[in-house]
């Protein structure tokens, strides 16, 4: 009878262990991305290898302020646009990776995108803002009205805004990951995650 409690207990052990390892594995590639940076980035963040990408110089940090929500930015950028930067929050509040970047326009405004990905939600969040030029700290226009407003203006179109999140997120940030990672995913295949474009429907 021990010898069966014993099996029993040995089965059930083994079919959580694989579930909790199931459970765990990255769905989509922006889990990857969360998950690989946690692990390292505390010592040699993974994202150093990324060639032109740098990690902001006070990292690691013990500032409570701080020392959960991590970043770096491109040095290497693309022509026409700037600050590219990856985010991340691994500490309280929504856990999840960001990719934000611009792109000045030939008028007097700069595109200003967000791609915020949800680790619990596993959904990925791309948003659009707009500076106006010269700008002001801390001031920006979000307002759905008012950016489409702006866009009309200067004959920016939602397939032109497709094109810059491709152009940085797809071609450079995600190909870049899968150059120093092992990647089950790619730019055109980020697995299971649910897309909820700002624009798709402007």
């Amino acid at each position: 009878m021990k010898k069966i409690l014993g099996l029993v207990a040995l089965f059930v052990i083994i079919v959580l262990s694989c579930f909790y390892f199931f459970i765990q594995q990255p769905k989509n590639i922006f889990d990857e991305i969360y998950q690989e940076t946690e692990k390292t980035y505390r010592s040699n963040n993974i994202l150093r290898h990324i060639d032109g990408f740098k990690i902001r110089p006070d990292w690691p940090s013990d500032d409570p302020n701080i020392s959960y929500t991590p970043f770096g930015k491109y040095e290497t950028l693309p022509k026409g646009y700037s600050d590219i930067t990856i985010n991340f929050n691994f500490g309280e509040g929504i856990k999840g990776v960001s990719i934000r970047f611009e792109r000045k326009t030939n008028s007097n405004i700069t595109l200003w995108y967000s791609a915020h990905y949800n680790l619990q939600k596993k959904v990925l969040k791309k948003k659009l803002a707009i500076f106006e030029e010269p700008r002001k700290p801390g001031q920006f226009i979000d307002d759905e009205e008012k950016v489409r407003e702006y866009l009309r203006k200067n004959n920016i179109s939602k397939e032109d805004l497709d094109k810059d999140y491709d152009e940085i997120v797809n071609q450079k940030v995600l190909k870049d990951w899968c150059t120093i990672y092992d990647s089950k995913y790619s730019s055109s295949n980020y697995g299971e995650v649910k897309v909820e474009t700002q624009w798709e429907n402007w």
